[in-house]
């Protein structure tokens, strides 16, 4: 199975984290999340596991954050000069981030 989806890890540690500071075991912990009516594989427990004792601080989310990369998916004219387009697979990383946020949500940048 693929890099379980930030949401089913988030789920996982706010439900079963609880367990780990409660003194259980790495078995005990993950044997919990293997049970899970989500069905996580051997994969998936084992990445919620390493979320629950290696958590990220939002220091370090930053850090990943600004490391992130923006590229053009969909041509489109710039706002401020519209003779300027901005062609597939341009970095667009020095856009500011209202405007990288609106072009994500029009479907012409990803975030890389």
């Amino acid at each position: 199975m693929a890099k379980l989806h930030h949401t089913q890890v988030k789920y996982g540690v706010a439900t079963y984290s609880v367990l780990h500071t409660e003194g259980k075991t790495a078995d005990e912990v993950k044997t919990a999340i293997a049970a899970d009516e989500k069905g996580f594989d051997e994969e998936g427990v084992n990445q919620i596991y390493e979320a629950i004792v290696n958590p990220v601080t939002k220091d370090e989310k930053a850090i990943n954050d600004a490391e992130a990369k923006f590229y053009v998916i969909k041509e489109f004219r710039d706002v401020n000069d519209f003779s300027k387009v901005h062609e597939v697979e341009a970095d667009v990383s020095h856009f500011g981030a209202d405007r990288l946020s609106n072009l994500i949500k029009l479907g012409l940048v990803e975030k890389v």
